[in-house]
């Protein structure tokens, strides 16, 4: 039975000197690996340029065979790039969420519209935004944790002003140590958790509260062992 739905590339692998491997997360079926050959060739109706990380394409392909590595009866790019290629900094913002998306998502077997549509709502906002707030792909992190079902609980007080990654809620001890975040830290948690308001906290908070999201994720998910480029968005981000 022929499918058709959008998708968002993950990770594309040389197979061979004229074919790829590659793995997207679909709205319909979750993730999927799908073999493309001749794409180097001038001629392929499936060219290499559409397979680049995250890049939304319309798909059609047997559903049959979902379970194996299968063959794409047609590809075409959805919403093309334009801005994203040349940008310093939403490039990086993209090799950050490739890395993470690819990590969380690759084993995603079962479908989940409602995660794909907000992941692909943001790299389109991504995008068409013309000027991005220091903090974009913290929001985005977090906003992520929550669609993932792993919102922490919304306990903060002035009687509860740390958040515990271990425990996933906010208590009134602090430890020196990765997994408590300071007071400043656990507040900018809790109003991006409450989609409310909020003036950007400088850059040490935010390193903070990023590094901890990524622990916080850590937790969930043993298979992300560390985001590399990370410290590619404390050299490009101010």
């Amino acid at each position: 039975m022929l499918t058709t739905t959008q998708g968002i590339v993950l990770q594309t692998t040389k197979y061979s000197d004229n074919s790829l491997i590659v793995k997207i997360f679909t709205r319909k079926n979750g993730a999927l690996s799908f073999i493309i050959k001749n794409a180097f060739s001038k001629k392929s109706k499936q060219p290499v340029s559409f397979f680049t990380p995250l890049t939304i394409l319309e798909l059609i392909y047997n559903e049959t065979y979902t379970e194996k590595l299968t063959f794409l009866k047609e590809v075409n790019i959805a919403h093309p790039f334009h801005a994203i290629p040349m940008d310093i900094k939403k490039n990086s913002l993209l090799l950050f969420y490739q890395e993470l998306l690819m990590k969380l998502l690759y084993h995603a077997n079962a479908p989940d519209e409602e995660l794909f549509d907000f992941i692909k709502e943001h790299l389109l906002k991504l995008e068409n935004t013309p000027e991005l707030t220091s903090d974009f792909h913290i929001v985005f992190l977090v906003q992520l944790i929550q669609k993932l079902g792993y919102a922490p609980e919304l306990n903060f007080s002035l009687h509860t002003p740390y958040f515990s990654i271990e425990d996933s809620n906010f208590g009134n001890i602090f430890l020196e140590i990765p997994y408590y975040l300071s007071k400043e830290a656990s507040f900018y948690l809790f109003t991006l958790l409450r989609a409310q308001s909020y003036a950007v906290p400088d850059k040490k908070i935010r390193i903070e509260l990023l590094n901890g999201m990524i622990l916080y994720l850590m937790k969930y998910h043993k298979q992300i062992k560390e985001i590399e480029s990370v410290a590619i968005l404390s050299e490009v981000l101010r």
